[in-house]
């Protein structure tokens, strides 16, 4: 292919990349989250025995900003005060208050159930290509 048709496509992977994820920031806005507070509640949601390094990692968020959404959580009682994780006493368990999993059940059925129908209309064989280009196009994208 030539540079230009590149360039274009390039521009709409990433303009595509950008309308996805406005629809999940506006989607955290109807429920009174932000972006980031929806990418940290997934990942509460889906990981057992949660540390803050663990969002880190998994939100490719800076650390002041998954502290500020986790001081949040704890204010609106969504996450109960952490503990120390006993196999190491440094990193420090996140867990979802008994009102907290009720949330965030409401909020990450809602999104995985929107994921999931969006899939199922592509049908299984596109869904399964899109999984498999997106997965080949990263692994070839390299920045060195």
């Amino acid at each position: 292919m030539n540079k230009p048709k590149l360039i274009e496509i390039s521009d709409k992977l990433i303009g595509y990349h950008r309308e996805i994820s406005d629809l999940y920031n506006e989607y955290a806005k109807s429920v009174g989250l932000t972006f980031s507070g929806l990418v940290v509640l997934d990942i509460l949601w889906k990981e057992r025995n949660c540390t803050q390094s663990v969002i880190i990692k998994k939100s490719c968020l800076p650390k002041q900003t998954v502290n500020s959404i986790i001081k949040g959580f704890l204010k609106q009682n969504i996450i109960k005060e952490l503990t120390e994780l006993e196999t190491d006493k440094r990193n420090k368990q996140i867990q979802f208050t008994e009102q907290g999993k009720k949330f965030a059940d409401k909020i990450m059925l809602k999104v995985q159930s929107t994921e999931c129908q969006a899939l199922d209309n592509l049908g299984e064989d596109k869904a399964e290509m899109l999984v498999e280009i997106i997965d080949d196009y990263k692994t070839k994208l390299n920045f060195k």
